[in-house]
């Protein structure tokens, strides 16, 4: 047998040491990084899941299981390893999982709001959301309330366990005030009816509760907010506490995380149930159309833009009108049809426009006419009397399909990217008429330093109804929800 020479037997004893220990604790690592998914996989495959039916957050909608809560719930167990299906969510009244929660094992109950009286009872993994509990009073309803202590004598009503009725009782309203009732669709009618003066319940429910038993998610007002409210993912306390902090971790990197727009995957679930979330994250395009639309001192303004920023408000979107661009027409309704997540305005209904994009309006009303030099003494009285004349409109509006519609040849129509390049063309008599808005072309003149009196419209071409107007991705659930809202205020 041949032996290695070996100039150094002590030093090659000591390797060998070495490289076995590194196998050897690489072997544990490697046990470890395999060992701690499993283990969570296990641990969640013992959990049952319950929660309560309140949209958005969790409610069930054709025999399925649906909502915020439940579409997180599905993107944080698969990070983990074994997403839970939607359908092992048991939805139960939350009294009944509630207590499941308390005295079973391996239990989760959601969306559970985190109050001082619960901490002690679960683990908690969240918050889901932030809600906010309020007091809702019918539209009509005369009541100033600036305290709870301006509630002494009304009637309250709240469902079973609600976490803010032991608010209420905290700040000394008496237990004979309140009115439970399990059924929210019974408080809703107490309400209307006058059986109860306020109704105690998180805003974002409430609406959605309003709207699904009167038609409008603004039907009652809040009249006051209660503290806001964490609302997390409650685990039983016998749940490991690493399954709990690893189902932590993950939800906060889906807070932390984004997209190429800049949007995280939390936003992006929020965005589908949230109308202040989802509208948020979209575009706002009009063009200079003034009154209802135009720049001063750089600042989007306008009718039109008053009234958005109305809408903005009563929803709680975090935009103003400084989130507003102003675009030629053209390149508005280039965005609107090929990229997503833009609305634009205030745009005029058409046969051709309607199939393109989703609506929402109309807010209000003008008339489009034809304007003429005054000492030009034209006289347009049926469309016929338009042969022979040059026509100016601005690219892309609704001008152009009006004009079509009572037969001026293409030929006679001449275009301009702005109002301005309108009023040159017309002072400069290279357009005998110039199709636009009343109340546009007068604004337009003074705009360029014109006297709108020299100036007369000789003929109407239309009254229509402008719109809000949505790019065909938005979800149904977010034009609805702006649409009812800008209804409330026009009639407002």
């Amino acid at each position: 047998m041949q032996y290695l020479n070996i100039p150094n037997p002590h030093l090659y004893r000591m390797g060998i040491i070495l490289i076995v220990s590194i196998i050897f604790i690489s072997g544990i690592s490697l046990a470890e990084n395999t060992y701690e998914p499993v283990n969570e996989r296990q641990s969640l495959e013992k959990l049952t899941f319950y929660t309560e039916h309140l949209p958005p957050y969790n409610y069930e909608e054709n025999g399925s299981v649906k909502g915020l809560s439940i579409d997180l719930l599905e993107a944080i167990t698969l990070r983990m390893g074994h997403q839970i299906p939607r359908k092992n969510v048991q939805i139960v009244p939350w009294e009944t999982g509630y207590q499941s929660a308390l005295t079973e094992n391996n239990s989760v109950i959601f969306s559970t709001g985190r109050i001082p009286s619960r901490e002690s009872l679960f683990r908690w993994a969240g918050p889901i959301s932030v809600e906010r509990d309020v007091l809702f009073a019918n539209a009509d309803a005369a009541l100033t309330i600036t305290t709870l202590g301006d509630v002494k004598g009304l009637r309250v009503g709240v469902t079973p366990g609600h976490a803010g009725t032991q608010v209420l009782l905290d700040a000394g309203v008496s237990e004979d005030q309140i009115v439970t009732d399990a059924n929210v669709s019974e408080l809703i009618r107490k309400l209307q009816a006058d059986e109860i003066d306020l109704w105690c319940y998180p805003e974002l429910t409430g609406r959605h509760y309003a709207e699904k038993e009167t038609g409008n998610y603004y039907a009652f007002k809040v009249v006051f907010p209660l503290e806001d409210m964490g609302i997390y993912y409650a685990f039983s306390r016998d749940v490991p506490e690493s399954t709990v902090q690893v189902f932590q971790n993950v939800l906060d990197t889906l807070k932390e995380e984004k997209d190429e727009t800049g949007i995280t995957t939390y936003e992006r679930i929020l965005e589908r149930y949230i109308p202040a979330v989802g509208l948020s994250h979209l575009q706002y395009l009009t063009e200079e159309w003034a009154p209802y639309n135009y720049l001063e001192d750089g600042i989007p303004a306008g009718i039109s833009v008053d009234i958005l920023e109305k809408v903005f408000k009563s929803i709680g979107v975090n935009k103003t009108r400084e989130d507003i661009r102003i675009v030629p027409l053209s390149e508005g309704f280039r965005q609107a049809q090929e990229e997503n997540g833009t609305v634009l305005f205030s745009i005029a209904k058409s046969p051709e426009r309607e199939p393109l994009y989703q609506w929402a309006g109309p807010f209000t009303t003008g008339k489009f006419v034809l304007f003429a030099p005054e000492q030009k003494n034209i006289s347009i009285t049926n469309p016929q009397d338009l042969a022979g004349y040059r026509i100016g409109t601005v690219q892309g509006t609704i001008e152009n399909t009006l004009l079509t519609n009572i037969g001026a040849e293409k030929e006679q129509i001449e275009t301009g990217l702005v109002p301005g390049d309108l009023i040159r063309m017309l002072e400069e008599e290279q357009i005998d008429l110039w199709a636009t808005g009343d109340e546009t072309g007068k604004y337009e003149m003074k705009k360029e330093g014109l006297d709108p009196q020299k100036y007369e419209a000789v003929y109407t071409l239309s009254e229509d109804d402008f719109y809000f107007i949505f790019s065909k991705d938005v979800p149904d659930s977010l034009v609805q929800a702006f649409n009812q809202t800008l209804m409330s205020i026009r009639t407002q």
